[in-house]
């Protein structure tokens, strides 16, 4: 298949040989979309009415801190806690006996308004309408394109969140001989790379064990670690805390 701009950032990311492509993927878009959130994206109307009314989530708003970017920062953040104020000064109270007066919210619209303005991010909304295009076309290429599908059966596989989230829209949009012929092969890339891994472990639990004291197997580095992002997807791994 001729490779056309929508396919670039998928063949990268298999072709990069990452740990999981779709983690690469991931991470590729949250870099670009938190650059842009204090970026070009301050003289855009459209994006700054998101902010005002979407704010960030904590990770993405510990990342835009770390952006150096102080005064675009806090532009965005000046009219956001404008909406999170105009929020707050929603009139809760009542007339006498008990009326609600005509304009005001029960206390169950407000708690509503609160819970939108903490469990909304303009970040991840934008990075999750990309991303569900690259599960899309990453299917179709894999049904369409018999080199990538080759590549593909060459990678490691993926980390479990992703790759479930591929095998249950392939699911969905795959006939049941396409599943069979594309898909299986792709899960049994995914079985050979569990049992690989449940392999390791057990082989570093047994080296804790005394009677292997003088028969000790290798197991890779940081295999917990590497355990947990298959498991969970990849993750930034904090320092180490020392035993006292």
């Amino acid at each position: 298949m001729k490779e056309k701009i929508y396919t670039i950032p998928i063949n990268d990311a298999v072709d990069a040989g990452a740990f999981c492509p779709f983690c690469l993927m991931y991470k590729r878009l949250e870099e670009s979309a938190v650059s842009y959130a204090v970026g070009p994206a301050m003289m855009e109307p459209d994006f700054r009415q998101l902010t005002n009314e979407k704010g960030f989530c904590k990770k993405h708003m510990q990342q835009l801190h770390a952006e150096s970017k102080a005064l675009a920062l806090a532009l965005v953040l000046d009219t956001h806690l404008e909406r999170v104020s105009g929020t707050l000064e929603t009139d809760l109270k009542r007339e006498k006996k008990g009326i609600i007066k005509k304009g005001s919210a029960s206390k169950a619209e407000f708690v509503k308004l609160l819970e939108k303005v903490n469990s909304s991010c303009v970040i991840c909304d934008n990075i999750e309408d990309t991303f569900a295009r690259y599960f899309d076309t990453f299917l179709f290429m894999l049904k369409k394109d018999r080199d990538f599908w080759g590549k593909v059966l060459e990678t490691e596989g993926f980390c479990m969140e992703h790759f479930s989230r591929l095998i249950s829209l392939a699911a969905k949009e795959y006939s049941d001989s396409d599943f069979e012929k594309k898909i299986l092969p792709v899960i049994d890339l995914q079985k050979r790379r569990i049992k690989e891994y449940n392999t390791h472990i057990k082989n570093f639990v047994k080296n804790f064990d005394y009677r292997n004291v003088n028969n000790k197997t290798d197991v890779p580095n940081e295999i917990l670690l590497k355990t947990g992002q298959l498991l969970n997807g990849e993750f930034q791994p904090q320092e180490k805390k020392l035993n006292i």
